[in-house]
Order: structure tokens, then sequence, then C-alpha cells
């Protein structure tokens, strides 16, 4: 999952934010996303992003890729650059954000029916992140366990929260609602994934700030593809702070 990290406090070279800032203008002009420039030069589309926020030099074999699919000249990456302008700004890496992916996705899975978590667990397994699972059956168990109030593993804090509405002792909209007013706990994405076909659970889980309504599919392929395609929005595309 892509995090905010904190890096040595260095300054950027305001030549690199400049060109930067020239290939986004250039990127947008046609209409193309990272991934689109990215493809054709043959880097990743983090290391366009990079390339823009000016947090990595552009090399001259680099520029000149670039000069060539834009049909432009190097000079016009250059024109109007003003030092002056850059003097009294300090911009310093730990102020930006870093697109590195995480390793490991801690994701808490909220689900009562042994069934249902045997399935998210088969599913995970084709992922091609690794996701380190913890499963908490009981509603009332999951402020507790997040809050550190009982110790029952070395799990870290989740980096993604799968839960399920219908829960014993304490549902799960009530359960939501509590994670979203903590401002210990409110920036962990909550997708709620239930059975429930009732609009009104989608509307409440929504206005409670879930992340995402995934409805369970009896077929699995498609229960496999939805919940998939949610978490891999929230590991590859998506930033968001990491917490201290």
């Amino acid at each position: 999952m892509k995090k905010t990290t904190h890096t040595t406090e260095t300054e950027i070279n305001p030549v690199d934010i400049f060109v930067g800032q020239k290939l986004r203008d250039f990127r947008e002009k046609v209409g193309w996303t990272l991934s689109d420039l990215a493809d054709k030069v043959g880097v990743s589309h983090q290391q366009i992003h990079k390339y823009e926020q000016g947090l990595t030099k552009i090399s001259a074999s680099m520029l000149y890729k670039l000069t060539t699919i834009f049909k432009t000249t190097s000079n016009c990456f250059f024109e109007g650059f003003n030092p002056e302008a850059f003097q009294d700004k300090e911009i310093k890496t730990d102020d930006l954000i870093s697109l590195e992916t995480k390793g490991h996705i801690n994701l808490l899975l909220i689900e009562d029916n042994p069934a249902d978590e045997f399935l998210v667990r088969k599913v995970l397994e084709s992922a091609k992140y690794q996701f380190d699972i913890y499963c908490l059956h009981e509603g009332d168990e999951v402020l507790d366990f997040l809050r550190h109030k009982i110790s029952l593993t070395s799990f870290s804090r989740p980096d993604i929260i799968l839960l399920d509405l219908n829960l014993p002792k304490v549902n799960g909209l009530s359960i939501l609602r509590a994670l979203k007013q903590d401002r210990d706990l409110q920036g962990i994405p909550v997708l709620v994934l239930t059975s429930s076909l009732s609009k009104m659970d989608m509307v409440n889980a929504y206005k409670n700030y879930a992340s995402g309504y995934i409805i369970k599919s009896f077929e699995f392929e498609i229960f496999e593809k939805n919940l998939l395609m949610a978490l891999n929005y929230w590991v590859e595309t998506v930033v968001f702070p990491e917490q201290a």
C-alpha cells in the first residue's frame, strides 16, 4: 500500500521541480495518465510521478525520449525557469509523498461466518500482494483490539479493514460508526463486505464513511473479482498517511 513516509530531510533541486512541472503540463495537455506515459518510455508510473514532483532528476537519455514523444525540444522543458522564484522556498523531501509500495498489507477481517472467512482467505491467496490477515469474529472485540486493550497477537495496525454487517453482540454499522469517530482509527479504510442487499444498509454504510460496499456473491468467481478489484484500488491507486 502506498503510504506517506518520512525520509532524511534534504533539499530538492529547483530545476528538477520546474522540469517536472513542465513534464506534467505536456502529459496533461495530450490527455495521458501517468501509466500511459510510463508505458511509452519504459518505466513505472511511480517513476513518472517522481519526475513530475522533482523527486528524481530526469537523465539526458530520458529527456531525449520525452522530447521525441512530445515532439518538442529539450529547451522547452527549461523555458521560463527563474531561479529567483525558488530562492525563498525550502522544499524538503519529508514534505512530499513517497509512492513506494508496501510489501505486506495488514488486513483485519471482521467476520463471524467461518465459510466466508475461508473464502476471503482463498481469494487473497491469488492476490499479487501479500496480505497478512487477522480475523475477529465478534463485534465487541474490534475496538478493544484496535486500541490495544487486549493483546492476542503481534498483528500490527491494519492497513485495510473488511467488515461484515451482521455480527453478534455489536453489529457492523455500530462498529463502523465508532471507528470513524475515533481520531486515531478513522483514517483506516473500512470496506463493508456483506450479503445484505438492503439499500438502507448501503446508504447507512456510506453515511458513516465506509470506503466501499461489496456484496458477497454466491458465485466464487464474481466474489473473487469484486474483492480483488476493491483491494487493488486501495493498495495500488490511492495514497494516504502512515499512522505514527
